[in-house]
């Protein structure tokens, strides 16, 4: 399996061996990321699909051409689903994906930038658009090294992260804040809470931990608090099980489910970060009861 990373960025900045661009079935440029690629890389991109597409592209197939001027090599082409027009066969969004890892193999790449495949103009809810790329990325079998998925605001970037993060969580070093977290959480107030709690174990994959529970502590909650933008004392009096202390985190909504993208203060404030606490005085810190 690749090592697939979440880039905040313009795709056709990046430095890998292939970018991955979004068409038309007649695959001549447009609008969108089809046509920053193609301003991008000049003519010869256009020169180049003309040549190796005459009859265009089918829906979920995908070919290759020059990246022109861009810092990549190649520029992999793919035709994603309309889902505004109905094509909503979540196979053909899978096969971009997919087809496009497999022309990557055949240039012997290593290295593959891709965007959000089907949303934007063509519709694709975006919750299940994510979950589409991150899982056919994470089971394909390519020899490709790296993925990148290049998202060009941060609220989609931050989505892309917390769904990459709960399918492929990063490792953690040892001795880190990071290595009191298990990839997925004992227990857990709303369906909001393992997004968060993955969150926090790769924000802290490499952060030392600190001398004193009390600077854990108030690393933990200041992090929490920037997370779900509230601060955790408003919340101090409210009972664990009251669920009015719900707060939703867009980009923890997988786009289903009642609960989905929220997050239980309570929880984290009673239950979470106690675990968290009881498991660095463990270590044997002095001073170290988190009570």
């Amino acid at each position: 399996m690749p090592v697939i990373t979440a880039v905040l960025g313009d795709l056709t900045t990046e430095s890998v061996d292939v970018i991955v661009n979004p068409t038309a079935t007649a695959v001549r440029g447009g609008g969108g990321v089809d046509g920053a690629i193609h301003r991008g890389g000049g003519a010869a991109i256009l020169r180049d699909c003309v040549a190796r597409f005459p009859n265009g592209l089918a829906t979920g197939d995908a070919g290759w051409t020059t990246a022109g001027a861009l810092p990549a090599r190649w520029v992999v082409h793919t035709v994603g689903p309309d889902y505004r027009a109905g094509q909503r066969d979540r196979s053909l969004l899978m096969s971009c994906y997919r087809r496009a890892l497999e022309i990557a193999d055949q240039l012997d790449a290593r290295t593959v930038a891709f965007p959000l495949i089907g949303t934007g103009a063509l519709g694709w809810p975006r919750a299940d658009a994510i979950a589409a790329a991150v899982d056919t990325i994470a089971t394909a079998a390519t020899r490709v090294d790296e993925v990148r998925l290049v998202a060009v605001e941060q609220a989609v970037h931050r989505q892309i992260r917390a769904a990459l993060w709960l399918r492929c969580p990063p490792p953690v070093g040892a001795d880190t804040v990071g290595s009191l977290f298990e990839r997925v959480p004992v227990q857990f107030g709303l369906r909001g809470d393992p997004y968060l709690w993955r969150e926090l174990r790769g924000r802290f994959a490499d952060t030392p931990l600190p001398a004193r529970w009390s600077t854990l502590r108030t690393l933990l909650a200041d992090t929490i608090e920037q997370i779900i933008g509230e601060p955790l004392t408003s919340h101090d009096d409210i009972s664990w099980h009251d669920n009015n202390a719900a707060v939703r985190v867009p980009e923890f909504d997988p786009g289903h489910g009642m609960s989905a993208g929220t997050v239980h203060v309570p929880w984290w404030l009673h239950t979470g970060i106690p675990i968290l606490l009881d498991r660095y005085a463990a270590l044997g810190e002095p001073s170290s009861d988190p009570r």
